[in-house]
């Protein structure tokens, strides 16, 4: 008993440092790509595959004016059985872009997602983007927030299954038809067709 209490007393002090000390700034991050409001969300698919991210800035005129994640591709494309090479970044676009600043506490953060529903925050220094954190990038540092990160956990887990049907479907990076399985062609995700154009054969 004596111990579990020194636990729970240490669990507390490590949540009260991290609320007192530790900003957005120390986790954000601060790699940032962008697109014109004007690409097709087929080339948006591919600048976040080629980049490795899962969100991505949309500019108009040097301006940032809303925010792509896989997720918007997800619903507002390929649930639908729209051609991502016939929609335009504005068009599924989430704007304004909800964002907090450097110093914010990333306890102020985390809470900022969950009243939003969202898993991603812009970091805004005046009026320039200057980093990205995630929800994930809260609960990689402080894993003991449970109970003020319940909501956010909950959200990853309902995304999780969500997704789960959607899996083996996708948008070819070649000649963005919507199809059932794609396959890895030296680093592209291709379709059948496009996949026996590049000499591939299982």
């Amino acid at each position: 008993m004596v111990l579990n209490a020194h636990d729970d007393m240490e669990t507390d002090v490590s949540i009260m440092e991290i609320e007192n000390e530790m900003s957005v700034r120390e986790i954000m991050s601060k790699e940032i790509f962008d697109i014109d409001t004007t690409a097709s969300v087929l080339d948006v698919a591919n600048r976040m595959a080629e980049s490795g991210t899962g969100s991505i800035v949309v500019t108009e005129n040097g301006d940032s004016i809303g925010i792509i994640t896989e997720h918007d591709i997800l619903v507002k494309t390929v649930s639908r059985n729209v051609l991502p090479s016939e929609m335009t970044a504005r068009e599924i676009m989430s704007s304004p872009i909800i964002a907090t600043k450097p110093t914010t506490n990333i306890i102020e953060a985390a809470g900022m997602m969950v009243k939003s529903d969202i898993r991603r925050l812009a970091v805004m220094e005046g009026d320039k983007i200057v980093g990205m954190i995630t929800d994930r990038d809260i609960l990689a540092i402080a894993p003991g927030l449970n109970t003020i990160l319940e909501e956010m956990i909950e959200l990853h887990h309902e995304n999780n299954i969500q997704h789960e049907p959607e899996l083996e479907r996708g948008i070819c990076q070649r000649c963005g038809a919507l199809v059932d399985s794609l396959t890895d062609v030296n680093g592209l995700m291709l379709c059948e067709d496009c996949k026996e154009e590049e000499g591939y054969y299982d």
